[in-house]
């Protein structure tokens, strides 16, 4: 039997009013359950977590590496629009070339090659007793992906000019280019994710070892995205505050521990989610909420606020992108500990790189998120080696991979008080699985890195890089590593084929 809208609408309305008298659970399931049967016995084997870091507004990704020979430095300086400074060159986007102690600081060398580079200062090594991402690049935990962006196929500017088809749509459109890096290829009407599919494809293969109820496998500490919904699910969401019960009603359900509850409020929702509803809609939405609760039950006594049993004991950073990274390394303990799951798919975001104007501007300014970033992605990596790992005398560390992606990279040309939207940017991927120590990019380009020219070959004439690397090679790296077959490739990401490279190398098995 249908259900009216108005039907629906009141509905959803009484429900809502039911769990209105209190906090609704930090801890949100998805609306849509996994159909997809799960597998009785695991095909994969030991444990691993993907962690997308995504850099919400257009990160300017191109100061994050910097080259350091003088030629190629020098060609950076002048696409910059200068090197930046307070009273000379306000307007100016370019970093200082690091001297003196600071080289050791910042200094990278990639490997394939020896060419050298620079991090930017609040990325690398701040401090000498501070391990960041410059030791980290050194040590190969940490790759760059160079120039990478959503793409049909692989072009170049003639391509480009040649014909319409030849693009993705909406180029440097925040919601566009959003939805194509979330979704792994550049489709228009489509709300499904790459994150979602590899979570649907992982599941049938048994990564999930949990039931009554299952834990998904995709779970989001920044609301709701793109990137973890699949074909038929969507990610579970939960605060990075940890879980919050619903108020004045039974939480933990059957056993209210003696507590005084709004009887009348308890009753009508228990009431609802043990009614029997005709309605597919209705019905759904019953065991949504039933679920909802019954993870609450499951997993409330040992996460925060409750408990803080598995939250791994470093410091620290005061904020909120290392708050959710705790989050996430807090859940990769307990589900490694109470064996929920073998694989799984988290989501992080800081936001504020949409910097126009303000570039260098106090606590929201480029550098100042760049050093958020940093400090939090150091303590994730310092808490997954506190966690053991399946294998002996490995950690976390070895079972994790975080990557970073964001709409698009910034125009290299400054506009007078920031930068502009772009296409091709620059990524990272730290794991003690990844083949880290390198930069890798498009076979054409000088050193793993694209001439910086304003209208060089690759780029327009504010140098918007279009990318050598499709979002589809470097989204299908990362989900061979978490264990889809190569055959099954080329249905999660449609564009994939189009390109000679399916793998771009950068993780071990």
């Amino acid at each position: 039997m249908g259900i009216s809208r108005n039907n629906r609408r009141e509905f959803l309305r009484n429900l809502c009013c039911v769990a209105a008298g209190g906090g609704v659970a930090a801890m949100v399931p998805q609306l849509r359950m996994m159909s997809t049967a799960l597998a009785s016995t695991s095909s994969l084997t030991g444990y691993k977590a993907l962690i997308c870091l995504y850099l919400n507004g257009g990160n300017d990704s191109w100061n994050m590496l910097v080259p350091f020979d003088t030629t190629r430095f020098n060609t950076y300086t002048t696409s910059r629009s200068g090197t930046y400074n307070s009273g000379t060159n306000p307007g100016g986007l370019g970093l200082t070339l690091p001297t003196g102690s600071q080289v050791a600081l910042q200094k990278v060398i990639d490997t394939t090659d020896s060419s050298q580079y620079f991090l930017h200062p609040n990325l690398g090594d701040i401090s000498a007793s501070s391990t960041q991402l410059t030791t980290l690049f050194n040590q190969k935990r940490l790759a760059f992906i160079t120039n990478v962006g959503p793409l049909n196929k692989p072009i170049n500017k003639i391509d480009y000019n040649n014909s319409s088809a030849n693009r993705p749509p909406q180029l440097f459109s925040h919601a566009d280019q959003t939805a194509q890096w979330h979704q792994g290829n550049t489709k228009t009407g489509t709300a499904i994710g790459w994150g979602g599919l590899l979570a649907e494809n992982l599941a049938t293969q048994g990564a999930n070892l949990t039931s009554n109820p299952t834990l998904p496998l995709a779970i989001s500490i920044a609301g709701a995205n793109r990137f973890e919904v699949g074909s038929s699910s969507i990610p579970y969401q939960m605060s990075s505050n940890g879980l919050i019960g619903l108020n004045g009603v039974c939480n933990p359900t059957p056993n209210c521990n003696g507590s005084a509850y709004s009887g009348a409020r308890d009753a009508a929702l228990n009431d609802l989610l043990t009614e029997s509803y005709s309605s597919a809609f209705a019905g759904e939405y019953n065991t949504v909420i039933g679920n909802a609760r019954n993870l609450y039950t499951k997993m409330g006594p040992d996460l925060p606020p409750t408990s803080t049993a598995y939250v791994p004991n470093i410091t620290w950073p005061n904020t909120g992108i290392a708050s959710q990274l705790k989050t996430v390394a807090t859940m990769i303990k307990l589900a490694k500990t109470k064996n929920y799951a073998q694989r799984q798919i988290f989501f992080v975001q800081i936001g504020g790189f949409d910097l126009h104007s303000g570039y260098w501007s106090g606590n929201n300014g480029h550098p100042v998120l760049l050093g958020q970033v940093a400090a939090a992605m150091t303590a994730f990596w310092t808490a997954m080696g506190t966690i053991p790992g399946v294998q002996t005398g490995t950690t976390a560390q070895d079972e994790t991979a975080l990557f970073t992606v964001s709409d698009f990279a910034r125009t290299l040309q400054s506009n007078g008080a920031g930068s502009d939207h772009a296409w091709g940017s620059l990524q990272m991927v730290m794991s003690k699985k990844v083949n880290g120590g390198k930069l890798y990019a498009h076979g054409d380009k000088l050193s793993g890195f694209p001439d910086q020219s304003l209208s060089a070959a690759q780029s327009f004439s504010r140098g918007q890089m279009i990318p050598g690397i499709g979002v589809e090679q470097y989204a299908a790296t990362l989900a061979k590593w978490m264990g889809v077959a190569d055959s099954n490739l080329n249905a999660m990401f449609p564009n994939l084929a189009n390109f000679t490279t399916r793998d771009l190398g950068f993780m071990a098995p």
